[in-house]
């Protein structure tokens, strides 16, 4: 089949999906696109689990699960007989010139990530230590099983996004898809707010500006052309949240409890603070429960609950066999330790200030000074008042060394804030205790209160960080369309206007000049060449992985072994490098590993299968002295290196010098240098190393 045919069986299949629910079921189009977005999250986790199970988790194998998922799409939408005509959003037609302005604006902002998001590779930190370098793990060995890694986030961290990226990646045989995941979260993200907007009490042209204001978030803008999970999170958490708010409506049907059911659970498997922001939501959907007294609703919740620790029982089940938690790791480091009124009052202080850099969001940074400083003297001030240390290491993450208030010039996609959506936010809030009680404002409160419990609970149970901005993007979502319900019933429409265009032009600068994704720059993501933008965020890495690539090209290794420090962990480029270069590509597997998955192993090593050649990345001085590394294979020597400039890390090739059995024999191999000594010359300033080790 046609690699364009190929990529399209997921998309054809949530076609599929679409077109029952809306033609034959009569869903409104809206809803039925929350719908099948919900099913085909399900469908696309169990084919991941059932491949993975049977370690068929290959590109015939996907593909043929997906071509069964469109066969059975075939014969229902047969059942009924097809479709004569469809009928596509009611007001297409009648829309007024100013609502057809603001979706054009929003419009722009879908297309301009869409382009980003497939013209630029995967570039953030993150995904080049754990999101993109599982996936390649995943697709080597057939399975999502667990491996040796030296990097355990790729193991623990919830995997969601991560398996749609990984079948996007088998059936088109490369990366340029798997922005899309997050992009097509952010469409279907503003979509779902429309419709929370509409269950709010939202006329028309508040359920416009809550699409707008979703569509504007700084964050959120940032994170739809990257392989981050928080927009992911988002999609899930919002389709959870709508689908409550219709039960509230209309009551609990089997379809209802399925669709909540499947939303948690697609918001668990996606990143851990579901567990947080979905509490609130769950508490408020108990207490409408427990007030119905009905047997029936109790046992369609189980049925929710059920399907919610089904979708995770594979990754909680591998969670528990390597580290005997389902969450696999202990959270602790990343929790706050401290649990009083006043640590909690510093603590949302702290989350807030992340948000807090106006100045710079308005593009007033020449005529008025940022105010981050302001902001760090009000909280070191409230801090004193509150007799707490505000670098307290209790209260602040082991990643950071003191406090600070950051600020969004770099409009990066994991320090961004949202200041201006922040304060709109806010005024909702201010203006729905001032109001007169009403019966839609009675469910805007409550709604209310139930965001900000989650945000809250974010913040209390999470020790601070610089990085912690990315993860209130759920929480900006979800507020959008309370705030855009407040504004509407209050503002008049020229006021709605206004407000639409201001946003969507204070946008445009974290649009058009993503610090690694740049329509604008002279390194623009559209015209830069695809392996350089790997790179973008270390691009001193860049000659020494390559130099690093160009020594195995001449050794013809189908074996290659990876040792990697904790601080470097920028594994995903060199698989790219491997596959772009390395012809056939070679088995790829980390070696030395000390921490938990080591076990995977066992103690049964195959050593007719020993890596031919040992990749080194680490954080340590150059040493003039060949480097000599135990593994489970055997000791290897260092045979070349190369100190990566002004990053504090060496590359190196390692040769073995004798192996497990020969250990025990005590029989030495001789070991033959494969390069001068040339290479072993050392630059003072340079206090790392990338090694290459060789049998």
């Amino acid at each position: 089949m046609p690699l364009a045919l190929v990529i399209l069986l997921p998309i054809l299949a949530y076609g599929g999906f679409f077109l029952i629910l809306n033609r034959y079921h009569h869903h409104p189009w809206r809803e039925a696109l929350l719908r099948a977005m919900v099913i085909w999250g399900v469908t696309l986790t169990v084919i991941t689990e059932l491949l993975s199970g049977l370690r068929l988790f290959t590109s015939l194998g996907v593909a043929l699960a997906w071509l069964g998922v469109i066969g059975i799409c075939a014969l229902v939408i047969s059942r009924y007989g097809w479709p004569s005509s469809w009928k596509g959003p009611a007001w297409r037609w009648s829309m007024p010139l100013w609502s057809s302005i603001v979706l054009a604006g929003v419009a722009w902002i879908v297309v301009i990530t869409g382009v980003l998001a497939i013209a630029s590779a995967p570039n953030n930190p993150d995904s080049m230590r754990y999101h993109m370098s599982r996936v390649m793990h995943w697709i080597q060995q057939a399975t999502v099983a667990h491996y040796p890694t030296h990097y355990p986030e790729q193991l623990y961290q919830n995997p969601g996004s991560a398996f749609a990226i990984a079948q996007f990646q088998l059936l088109s045989g490369g990366d340029y898809f798997a922005n899309l995941v997050q992009w097509g979260s952010m469409v279907m993200s503003l979509v779902g707010v429309s419709l929370i907007a509409r269950q709010l009490g939202c006329e028309h042209r508040g359920q416009i500006l809550a699409v707008v204001l979703c569509a504007t978030i700084p964050m959120g803008v940032l994170q739809a052309a990257s392989t981050q999970n928080d927009y992911v999170l988002s999609l899930w958490l919002v389709c959870f949240t709508y689908f409550m708010l219709r039960v509230f409506e209309v009551g609990v049907t089997v379809s209802t409890a399925v669709l909540l059911g499947s939303s948690l659970g697609l918001a668990i498997l996606s990143k851990g603070t579901a567990y947080i922001y979905a509490l609130p939501i769950c508490l408020w959907l108990l207490q409408w429960t427990i007030q119905q007294k009905s047997w029936r609703i109790w046992k369609l919740f189980s049925l929710a609950g059920l399907i919610t620790l089904s979708l995770n029982a594979g990754h909680y089940l591998r969670n528990l066999s390597l580290t005997g938690s389902p969450l696999g790791v202990d959270v602790s480091s990343e929790t706050s330790q401290v649990f009083s009124i006043p640590a909690v009052i510093g603590s949302i202080a702290k989350h807030l200030s992340l948000h807090s850099d106006i100045v710079r969001y308005l593009g007033l940074q020449e005529w008025l000074p940022p105010t981050t400083g302001i902001t760090h003297k009000l909280v070191i001030l409230l801090h004193e008042a509150l007799n707490l240390d505000v670098n307290d290491p209790q209260l602040i993450s082991p990643s950071m060394r003191e406090f600070y208030v950051t600020g969004i010039s770099n409009r990066s996609e994991d320090t961004a804030g949202n200041p201006f959506h922040l304060l709109l936010n806010i005024l909702a809030l201010v203006l729905l205790i001032v109001l007169q009680p009403s019966t839609k404002r009675t469910k805007c409160r409550n709604y209310s209160l139930i965001m900000m419990g989650g945000f809250l609970l974010l913040c209390c149970l999470l020790t601070w960080s610089g990085w912690r901005s990315r993860l209130h993007l759920p929480f900006f979502v979800l507020f959008s369309p309370l705030t855009a319900t407040v504004i509407s019933h209050v503002f008049n429409k020229t006021i709605i206007i206004a407000l639409s265009l201001f946003v969507f032009l204070a946008t445009q600068p974290w649009l058009l000049n993503n610090y690694v994704k740049s329509l604008t720059s002279s390194e623009n993501s559209i015209f830069s060449p695809r392996i350089e933008q790997y790179f973008f965020t270390r691009r001193n890495l860049f000659d020494g992985y390559h130099k690093t690539i160009t020594q195995l090209e001449t050794l013809g290794c189908q074996d290659i072994g990876i040792i990697m420090d904790q601080k470097i962990q920028y594994e995903y480029p060199l698989w790219v490098l491997m596959q772009e270069r390395l012809t056939p590509m070679p088995r790829v597997r980390h070696v030395a590993v000390q921490n938990r998955s080591r076990k995977i192993i066992g103690d049964v090593v195959d050593m007719e299968n020993s890596p031919c050649a040992l990749i080194s990345l680490k954080m340590e001085p150059r040493s003039k002295v060949p480097t000599d590394v135990k593994t489970e294979y055997g000791d290897y020597r260092e045979t070349w290196g190369l100190a990566v400039a002004g990053d504090y890390a060496t590359v190196q090739i390692l040769q073995i010098l004798e192996t497990r059995q020969e250990q025990s024999s005590h029989q030495m191999v001789p070991l033959q240098m494969g390069v001068t000594s040339e290479l072993y010359k050392t630059d003072s300033q340079h206090d790392g190393q990338l090694v290459i080790m060789l049998p």
